[in-house]
């Protein structure tokens, strides 16, 4: 953009900025090299507002472009001309990049995939850096340095995405203060996760694969763990979060032994081991395949929160996940009219425990599928209303309710991509049972 007429008056603008040292900015939001850049900026972004938000944001986005005087010695400050073209670009937006960086931790080494908005894979260090913005982060947390090389060694889930930005600058920094104080602050957004929707969504594609089957640990199926979330922007009105350490991902103590006979101790991530049909099935997690599944989750049968248990099971524990694998197979099987035998089609009565049971079995062709559900009921019955358990609820349970939830999952989309994908949903699934 070295064209962009706005260029030049704003590198002028900010040249009396660059020239303050770090002990003339003591008072920085009120020197006047400051409150004339700021005046400057809003007689001339329309995208400047008057505030406390926009003060706050433009010293935010004057630190993420370099400015000297607010960086320490040791982070990396920008030429005049740089920081100009990107303080214009942030004022001219009206969308931005968020990229979402996942470590997946205690995951078997897995084929590199992209799928959708989303990839997995490993990183070099150089190019985490870049993912991170690594010298944005050092201007903003000087005494807090990325561990590249050890955050290297993880897998990482990407996922990108464009969102329009709010039209003025100080929302986007401080949108709190812009909220409205007569709604409701605690309102709860019913089907709302632990996730932003497009990592869910990514999520969710992962969670279709049989992570189960190959599983090396009979006490679980996961077969990774996401123990934090970076969410790195390029809009430089919102200041970055620090990244977390390589310390909160999982490591073990190895050794090995040099031709000469030294003992070489060091630490090496943890990883649960898969057998060898993962990487073939893996491999195919591919834009085709996301095509396939955008596609039937669009459909009636998908109108369900399907995709939001089935992403809660996997990240909840004991219990909890057992009863959202439950509710997983409920979304995608269930009616209302399952509970109201008058407003059903003429049909074999039943409970809707029974009519869910007959539903998986049908789905599925399997008989022995429906019988799991049904036991899977009974122990999910006994846990919502008290009834006594028997002992512990063995780890097979937890692995079958997986198992169950994930399959009819799968059956639903591949029926989706076919003459089931045309149909109302409550048509389809009355037509199983």
């Amino acid at each position: 953009m070295t064209d962009h007429p706005l260029l030049e008056p704003t590198r002028l603008a900010l040249a009396p900025l660059w020239g303050l040292t770090a002990p003339e900015a003591q008072d920085f939001y009120h020197h006047p090299a400051f409150t004339d850049f700021k005046s400057f900026c809003e007689r001339t972004f329309l995208a400047a507002d008057r505030g406390i938000g926009f003060s706050f944001g433009l010293s935010d986005a004057l630190r993420g472009a370099g400015l000297p005087c607010l960086i320490p010695n040791t982070a990396a400050p920008s030429s005049l001309d740089e920081a100009a073209r990107r303080i214009v670009e942030a004022f001219e937006a009206t969308t931005v990049r968020r990229r979402y960086l996942c470590p997946l931790d205690l995951a078997d080494a897995l084929p590199t995939m992209h799928f959708g908005p989303a990839s997995v894979r490993y990183c070099p260090s150089a190019e985490l850096d870049r993912l991170f913005d690594g010298a944005r982060l050092g201007r903003h947390y000087p005494g807090q340095q990325l561990d590249l090389p050890r955050l290297a060694e993880f897998q990482w889930l990407i996922v990108e995405e464009q969102a329009p930005l709010p039209e003025r600058a100080g929302q986007r920094a401080m949108p709190f203060l812009y909220e409205s104080w007569t709604r409701d602050f605690g309102a709860i957004e019913p089907h709302a996760g632990s996730h932003p929707a497009p990592v869910t969504d990514a999520l969710f594609g992962l969670l279709l694969a049989p992570w189960e089957d190959w599983h090396s640990l009979e006490t679980d199926w996961r077969g990774f763990q996401l123990p934090w979330m970076h969410v790195a922007t390029d809009d430089l009105f919102v200041r970055p979060r620090p990244v977390p350490t390589a310390d909160t991902l999982t490591w073990e103590d190895a050794a090995y032994q040099e031709v000469d006979g030294e003992v070489v101790e060091y630490e090496r991530p943890v990883r649960i081991q898969f057998d060898g049909d993962a990487e073939a099935v893996l491999g195919g997690f591919n834009h085709a395949w996301w095509a396939g599944i955008e596609a039937a989750t669009a459909t009636s049968l998908f109108e369900t929160p399907i995709k939001h248990f089935m992403v809660k099971a996997a990240f909840s524990d004991g219990m909890d996940q057992i009863m959202a694998h439950m509710t997983t197979i409920e979304a995608a099987l269930g009616l209302r009219s399952d509970f109201n035998q008058a407003g059903r089609p003429k049909g074999a009565r039943m409970s809707p425990r029974d009519r869910l049971a007959k539903r998986v079995e049908a789905l599925l062709g399997d008989p022995k599928a429906g019988s799991s559900y049904t036991d899977l009921f009974e122990t999910r019955s006994a846990f919502v209303h008290g009834r006594s358990i028997q002992g512990l609820v063995p780890s097979k349970d937890r692995v079958l309710a997986r198992q169950l939830a994930r399959r009819v999952t799968v059956a639903l989309i591949d029926a989706a991509k076919g003459a089931a994908g045309d149909m109302a949903r409550a048509d389809y699934l009355n037509s199983l049972a």
